[in-house]
């Protein structure tokens, strides 16, 4: 790696940054970000801001809502497709790979760009040759692609400007996407991203004093990443006692030639200390779940363990939500559930699910008073089956389903 150490720049200065995250969640991710010191601005499908890179770093561990972070290798404008060949001679790629690694290139059109331009496939491939091509002049050798496992990844943005195209090269730092915490299993026909779920518990404002009910836990999701909220546990505490590389910005150069890489480690230590330290300190009164799918019950405790490694401290149920009373020790408490929305289930528990709806909202009237719930749904005429007056309604996209957090006061 040292090798190949070309750059004059002062490495530990600001850089800029994209992350990204569902849509939907910009904000929430705005205001994690900020949570972490970093301002940031929203945009669609993520928040650009501007930060040291040891600040990023310390985010990336503590990351609920990003799916990715990226960081600007530079960019240019162009008028044409040809010209990004040249255009992009000029980044320090050197900065971002070596000859020995492999990458893939994946480029995304704005709306207007999508116009201007025969395939984003050719403008990958055009950026590939300057990038192989400006390495093999420096080094006499050059990189190779891997579209699957590879050891960095590039996005190349092009946006429509007044006067032609900007075209904005980022290195993804982060490999596999953040959401995927790590602890999943097959086996559940309809997971919710894990980050998704966090911005969801996000928007419950949730205070941590009373208990936590998931009443259609599914495979655990929602309850896990209640679990990290109210521990503040760093989500990357998995990731890295699995992995020995979970990031991809242990691997480029830039990082090698920082004085980052003792200050990386020692984090990571703190992280897993910190992290076994408030898993052992779960108090037993404070979450609770169920779900009537005895493999999804399976699978949720084994999500739990793999996560964990306990469950002894949640309280679990195995039945029909319908008509169901409060869990023994659940008064008062915080809600949020994710129920089938028609799309890929139609019936439940025996009920059509315009009648499940409504019996869900009775349940809740009748059995769960005091209590406050959030029930993410489909946008649409299903949720006035629930018959109970919302306080709040917060937009999210399930992936390509319009959703809404409904929010209902069971005074």
């Amino acid at each position: 790696m040292e090798n190949y150490k070309k750059s004059n720049k002062v490495i530990n200065d600001k850089s800029f940054y994209f992350a990204s995250c569902p849509r939907g969640c910009e904000q929430y991710l705005v205001n994690e970000l900020r949570a972490n010191g970093i301002e940031a601005k929203a945009g669609r499908g993520g928040a650009a801001f501007k930060a040291r890179n040891k600040a990023t770093i310390e985010y990336i561990f503590n990351a609920r809502i990003a799916s990715r972070v990226f960081k600007e290798v530079g960019f240019f404008y162009i008028r044409n497709e040809k010209q990004i060949y040249k255009r992009a001679s000029e980044l320090p790629w050197e900065d971002y790979i070596t000859p020995e690694q492999t990458f893939k290139i994946n480029t995304l059109l704005d709306g207007e760009s999508k116009e201007l331009f025969r395939s984003s496939i050719f403008l990958s491939q055009t950026l590939k040759d300057s990038l192989v091509d400006y390495m093999r002049e420096k080094f006499n050798k050059r990189p190779n692609v891997e579209t699957n496992e590879p050891n960095v990844s590039f996005l190349q943005r092009v946006e429509k400007v007044k006067e032609g195209c900007k075209v904005i090269i980022y290195a993804d730092m982060v490999g596999t996407s953040l959401d995927k915490r790590g602890y999943r299993e097959s086996g559940h026909r309809a997971p919710l991203r894990e980050n998704l779920a966090a911005s969801l518990v996000a928007e419950t404002k949730w205070d941590c004093q009373g208990p936590f009910y998931d009443p259609m836990a599914g495979s655990g999701t929602i309850l896990i990443e209640a679990i990290f909220y109210y521990l503040k546990l760093s989500p990357a505490f998995l990731r890295l006692k699995q992995n020995t590389t979970p990031y991809s910005f242990t691997g480029q150069p830039w990082f090698h030639d920082s004085n980052l890489v003792d200050w990386y480690f020692d984090k990571v230590h703190e992280i897993m200390k910190d992290s076994q330290e408030r898993i052992d300190s779960i108090p037993s009164d404070k979450f609770y779940c169920n779900d009537a799918d005895v493999e999804n019950f399976k699978l949720m405790r084994t999500h739990l363990l793999n996560c964990f490694g306990r469950v002894d401290f949640v309280n679990f149920g195995c039945e029909n939500f319908i008509g169901s009373q409060a869990p023994a020790g659940f008064e008062r408490g915080m809600m949020l559930f994710n129920p089938p929305y028609g799309e890929r289930i139609q019936a439940i528990g025996g009920l059509e699910i315009n009648d499940f709806y409504f019996e869900m909202g009775e349940t809740l009237k009748n059995n769960f008073k005091g209590s406050t719930a959030f029930i993410l749904t489909a946008h649409g005429p299903l949720r006035k089956n629930i018959r109970l007056k919302t306080s709040k309604k917060t937009e999210f996209l399930n992936g390509d389903i319009e959703c809404r957090l409904l929010k209902y006061e069971l005074i």
